[in-house]
């Protein structure tokens, strides 16, 4: 008894592992019950992703091996696919996701059980594709036939030990696809950061760029530092360097005899070097140039022309003009400071959290509104570039009068830049210690690298300090004629030699900018005479402010210097009675040019017309109202009802000015001796409106941010900007 006792545990476990053993060596290449239960409708009855490790599409003589490289102790369960047919190499991640994606979700639309149409209808023992497929211990071997008559697109398949069925179009249009579907199509393998060296030779010439540090510099004496956004662009063009097709090996062998432009690129020490070679136009079309890899490993394809465009540089053209590197989101610290003469003065700012902390000239956090001043002054140091970058000549001497520091996210070394005091003979210069560049720069770059304390004044307080509904009277020297405004009762008056029937709306339009203005930045404190406030073109608004029953009326305005040359979106400015200097945007200078004249005559109101008569060059239009349609016109020899007709009632009746430009006479440029349109209202009997008034518009203009026409009234000894597409609305119903 306890012989036969002992036994039976024995025979337990031996039972057990035969079991296990069955399950490991037989079982295990079969679909569990458990994934048939769950998968009933799949096309695939075990199936997961992360197990596939070889896929094989046979489609005629094109057979297409992806298999997953071996699995890495230290690579966390991450394997990337490699092509081993019909070419070597590696392969589009993204492709092969969605493959494996496609044969996860497939469906069997429904069984086919009758051996008889198997045989002579499927298609599948002559198939358009056969496959294999491991998943974990799973061989999965399949054919797919004839297309199936329902549901439209559907297909034949048959997978050996699961029988025949129909599957959808979208699993047909997968596996039908051919191996070039499945090849990296990215010639240039490496990103922006993994490039230590970039060579490019083309007909714009050859040029050499090596990196330092975050940067890349021109190989060759001085080695100046090549613009970010150049680098950007030439980087751009190279991922963009992506197969549209791949081309065949004659092809690629012509280009690569004869190319018109080569780059190479290095990487790490141990990383393969690249070598791409592109070439005229890609066979059958135009907008695609050959490029040929030809290292680490051969690859000829169609690319885009625009990458060899991009790639096609000229050294000058890469030389960096800008006085820093980092961009304005990267500014972790900023330091400017005096470095020879009097006064001796310091601005230093540190980023903390989503704010500013100033550490000199006080040590405290910044406001709000002053986080705004110290994020401008970034976006300004940022976007700054000098008028050329050369290296120094020789014996050129360069005494720094102010410095400017600047940390940046990540960098290892801080960034350098000194200004030069300002030279009668050589101008404004500037110094880059990153590599030693002089960049020639205009007065208000280098003045924005001077310490000053107004830099992080809250840019607020920019305003004028007045509520609109208390000004009485308005000075306004920036208008073509001064103008002087008064208010009388509820109503505004225009004084002096130009006095005209005021806008109420374009004077409220102007209290209003000037009471919410807001600086772009403040620049320095004071006036040094550099700033054009007594210089032509410099112009007032100021405003008089009723007194109450216990003081005088007082005065507050905005002080405009000249306008800044080069096209500059701002304008230097000042408070009257506040000497800190601020740039003010240029769009609130010329809404203070703008006369407040009535802009009445370019509202159109229909209902008080008898006739509207339009002329364009030699064509023209009129618009009557019939007899028994007073609400509507018709064109002259038309029938009412038309469409045009309402599309250009709409147009019209749509019109008005944007704004008086100036009093006085056209100006030539205005082009208003041959307008582009002319409309002639005429009005109906009875109505109070003049008899006709004339509408004339002349050049397009853009003006306070506005595209729009000169445009006059005749009666109106003025200029007005009317919006551009009000007017084109019109010529379009034409």
């Amino acid at each position: 008894m306890r012989i036969a006792g002992a036994i039976t545990p024995v025979a337990l476990v031996l039972a057990a592992a035969g079991t296990a053993a069955y399950a490991y060596f037989v079982d295990r290449g079969r679909v569990s019950d458990a994934d048939r239960e769950a998968r009933r409708r799949d096309v695939f009855p075990s199936f997961r992703p992360e197990e596939v490790r070889r896929v094989e599409l046979t489609h005629g003589a094109e057979v297409t091996v992806l298999e997953r490289e071996p699995r890495e102790p230290r690579d966390g369960g991450v394997r990337a696919w490699t092509m081993r047919s019909p070419h070597a190499g590696a392969t589009d991640a993204a492709a092969v996701d969605a493959l494996l994606r496609e044969l996860e979700m497939a469906q069997r639309v429904r069984d086919v059980h009758d051996e008889a149409v198997e045989n002579s209808v499927l298609g599948v023992d002559t198939p358009r594709v056969r496959g294999r497929l491991n998943v974990g211990p799973l061989e999965y071997r399949f054919e797919l036939g004839a297309d199936a008559p329902r549901p439209e697109g559907a297909a034949y398949m048959r997978i050996d030990g699961e029988g025949s069925f129909v599957v959808g179009r979208s699993l047909k249009v997968q596996l039908l696809r051919d191996a070039d579907t499945y090849r990296d199509h990215a010639l240039v393998p490496y990103g922006a950061s993994e490039v230590v060296r970039l060579e490019v030779h083309g007909p714009a010439g050859a040029v050499t760029l090596v990196r330092q540090d975050a940067s890349f510099r021109l190989d060759g004496p001085g080695g100046l530092r090549a613009a970010r956004g150049a680098m950007d662009r030439l980087f751009g063009a190279l991922a963009d360097a992506r197969a549209d097709r791949f081309v065949d090996d004659g092809e690629a062998d012509r280009v690569a005899a004869a190319p018109t432009l080569t780059v190479t690129l290095s990487s790490s020490a141990d990383a393969p070097r690249v070598t791409l070679l592109l070439g005229g136009p890609c066979p059958g079309d135009p907008h695609d140039v050959v490029a040929v890899r030809t290292e680490p490993t051969r690859l000829g394809a169609c690319v885009a022309a625009r990458v060899a465009d991009a790639l096609d540089v000229a050294a000058e053209t890469l030389v960096d003009r800008a006085p820093f590197f980092a961009r304005a989101d990267e500014m972790e610290e900023i330091r400017l400071e005096t470095v020879a003469g009097s006064p001796a003065e310091r601005v230093d700012i540190a980023r903390r959290g989503s704010g500013w902390h100033e550490r000199s000239p006080e040590d405290r956090d910044l406001g709000m509104d002053e986080v705004d001043s110290a994020n401008a002054l970034t976006l300004t140091l940022a976007s700054a570039r000098g008028n050329a970058a050369r290296l120094p000549g020789a014996g050129e001497s360069f005494v720094a009068r102010w410095r400017a520091t600047v940390h940046r996210t990540g960098g290892s070394a801080p960034e350098v830049v000194e200004v030069a005091a300002p030279d009668p003979e050589r101008g404004l210069l500037l110094r880059r210690a990153d590599d030693g560049a002089i960049l020639p720069a205009e007065p208000a770059l280098a003045r924005a690298l001077e310490p000053h304390r107004v830099l992080l004044r809250s840019l607020a307080e920019a305003r004028v300090p007045v509520d609109p509904s208390a000004v009485v009277a308005i000075d306004d020297t920036c208008t073509s004629t001064p103008e002087r405004l008064e208010l009388a009762g509820a109503s505004w008056k225009a004084r002096g030699p130009a006095a005209f029937e005021v806008d109420a709306v374009a004077v409220s339009d102007l209290l209003g900018a000037l009471s919410r203005a807001r600086a772009d930045a403040w620049v320095a404190e004071g006036d040094d005479g550099t700033f054009g406030f007594t210089a032509p073109g410099a112009c007032a608004v100021t405003l008089t402010v009723g007194g109450d029953s216990d003081g005088a009326p007082r005065q507050v305005g905005m002080v405009f210097g000249a306008l800044i040359d080069g096209g500059s979106r701002d304008v230097n400015a000042h408070l009257a009675g506040d000497v800190d200097v601020f740039l003010a945007p240029r769009v609130l200078r010329e809404i203070a040019s703008h006369p407040a004249l009535d802009r009445g005559r370019f509202r159109i109101d229909l209902g008080a017309l008898s006739r509207v008569a339009l002329v364009r060059g030699t064509s023209k239009v009129s618009l009557v109202r019939p007899p028994g349609a007073a609400d509507r016109f018709v064109r002259t020899g038309s029938s009412p009802g038309d469409a045009d007709d309402d599309k250009l009632e709409a147009a019209l009746a749509a019109l008005y000015a944007q704004s008086a430009l100036h009093l006085g006479p056209p100006a030539p440029a205005e082009g208003l001796d041959h307008p582009i349109l002319e409309i002639d209202l005429v009005a109906a009997a009875g109505s109070p409106a003049s008899a006709e008034t004339r509408l004339t518009f002349g050049a397009p203009v853009h003006e306070s941010a506005v595209d729009g026409y000169f445009a006059r009234a005749s009666g109106v000894d003025a200029t007005f900007l009317v919006p551009r597409h009000l007017v084109d609305a019109i010529l379009d119903a034409w």
